[in-house]
């Protein structure tokens, strides 16, 4: 038996999905951010798109750490890293570029070459033909293009657990810290240029810094101490770092992951009791969320909001139907039977 799951994780999880799409509904529908609500709301050059990203890579950085630390077995934590996020990935490129395809040319198929081979070999948003023929972004699902530095940030993991890293945590602490600093100031990008291994520079010290600050949390529990007057102060802080771009992203960051941890260790037994038989669709409904969107909008031409509800439970069937046929079975394959889903003894949590 492993421990109970912790509800409050699945539950942040879905809820980061659903404002992925919150803030994708005005983009899929307009072609920019002018509509974005966080973006008009605090004027922070962030939105509730980036926001959720970054709640999950906190999340990822503790869980999938811990995995390694419980298990640190090269071959074994490969194989559940890529069972884990590879099969939905695929078959969601699948389904994507199957409903892309209506709207676009009859060559469609034909003129799909190397540039998609090599997306998706790259487990990033799929290089096609032009889709989605009057919409503002032509293309089959923008929202996978963070699926491949999820993906990295997983393979980083094992490189610093085959080095060692993990026994001095203050060498993680350090490269934290680094990060943050290139976060508010990216002096650390001005020599790298795209690359297959790392991406698009900004993007993987963007992504980075929210995961290595999630497995500080996880390195330094020990010292952490979670209380209600530190996550009021927690609040304080954030909503002062929406004050000026230059530390939106840093402020959510560190105290938007204090308050993410803050309520994962906090008891959610009865609170969230009628999530107990909930599957585990975040994954899924993020997946889906791009296509579907569109979709809409290309068929019935709403508003940003309405294309927001419609597209909501159509995302939540697609994320239960992904759980069910794809990604729940190859957990099956992955532990021999489902494992618990972000469980936590305390202020601990299993990674899937």
């Amino acid at each position: 038996m492993g421990q109970p799951r912790n509800r409050t994780f699945d539950f942040l999880r879905l809820f980061f999905a659903t404002l992925v799409l919150l803030s994708h509904a005005p983009e899929i529908t307009g072609g920019n951010r002018h509509r974005e609500l966080f973006d008009r709301i605090a004027h922070s050059g962030l939105t509730f798109g980036e926001i959720a990203v970054d709640g999950f890579f906190l999340l990822s950085g503790y869980l999938i750490l811990k995995s390694w630390l419980a298990d640190p077995k090269l071959m074994d934590y490969l194989r559940k890293r890529f069972l884990r996020i590879v099969p939905g990935y695929v078959v969601a490129v699948i389904v994507s570029v199957l409903l892309a395809s209506f709207t676009a040319s009859p060559h469609f198929f034909a003129d799909l070459g190397s540039p998609f081979l090599k997306s998706v070999l790259r487990l990033g948003a799929p290089i096609t033909p032009p889709v989605w023929r009057g919409n503002p972004y032509p293309v089959v699902n923008g929202a996978m293009w963070t699926i491949g530095y999820e993906f990295r940030c997983y393979i980083l993991i094992a490189v610093c657990g085959l080095l060692g890293v993990f026994r001095v945590r203050m060498a993680w602490l350090l490269a934290t810290v680094v990060l943050l600093l290139n976060l508010l100031h990216p002096l650390l990008q001005a020599h790298l240029a795209f690359n297959p291994l790392w991406g698009e520079p900004r993007s993987m010290f963007r992504l980075l810094t929210p995961f290595f600050v999630g497995g500080c949390f996880l390195l330094f529990r020990d010292k952490i101490r979670f209380h209600g007057a530190l996550a009021l102060v927690a609040c304080g802080l954030l909503v002062v770092s929406f004050l000026a771009p230059l530390t939106a992203e840093a402020g959510f960051v560190v105290s938007g992951g204090y308050l993410i941890f803050y309520l994962g260790q906090l008891p959610s037994e009865r609170a969230l009791h009628w999530f107990r038989e909930v599957p585990d669709i975040s994954y899924g409904v993020y997946l889906y969320g791009w296509p579907i969107e569109s979709a809409v909008a290309w068929c019935f031409h709403p508003s940003p909001w309405l294309n927001f509800t419609l597209a909501v439970p159509l995302c939540l069937a697609t994320g239960w139907i992904s759980w069910k046929l794809v990604e729940g079975p190859m957990l099956k394959r992955k532990q021999g039977a489902l494992p618990p889903r972000w469980s936590v003894p305390a202020a601990d949590a299993v990674a899937e």
